[in-house]
């Protein structure tokens, strides 16, 4: 009979709750369960397309909170919009107002110049195979932008 009841005092069989390690569990679950949605909902918001990018695509731009007055304008001369080329590097070419800041992003190079006595600016781009979108955005004095985009396609060979 001593034998039953030291078997039904063993941790198995023992009828005392085990609160501890239920709360426990129930915490460590809740914040595992945290993790993940914020995981989740992390990978879902960096994964939709950006729209803002398609519509301005090709345009030029001037930045909403800029001074109506604002007369800086910017265009870009050299190479065409949806351009077709077979090498690695072009040179972008554009003008705007004298000496303003002009910064120029592409797939490969952000790079920063400033705009000559006549407006005038040109950089060496490198491109990548496929569509590289080109932005180039000038800054005045007063921090007030314009912006002008073109997209530029690299091949391997040109169609005959």
């Amino acid at each position: 009979m001593k034998l039953a009841i030291t078997v039904l005092n063993c941790y198995p069989f023992s009828r005392k709750p085990m609160r501890k390690e239920v709360i426990l569990a129930v915490i460590i679950g809740i914040i595992l369960g945290g993790v993940i949605l914020y995981g989740i909902n992390l990978a879902n918001s960096t994964s939709k397309p950006d729209t803002e990018d398609q519509n301005t695509e090709n345009d030029t731009q001037v930045n909403p909170t800029s001074p109506s007055n604002l007369q800086d304008q910017i265009s870009i001369t050299s190479p065409q919009k949806n351009a077709v080329v077979t090498e690695e590097k072009i040179t972008l070419k554009g003008s705007t107002k004298p000496n303003l800041n002009i910064a120029i992003i592409s797939e490969n190079d952000d790079l920063l110049v400033i705009s000559d006595e006549n407006g005038g600016f040109s950089s060496e781009i490198n491109l990548i195979s496929g569509e590289n979108l080109i932005t180039v955005t000038a800054v005045n004095e007063k921090l007030a932008t314009v912006s002008a985009s073109i997209t530029v396609i690299r091949t391997a060979t040109l169609p005959n």
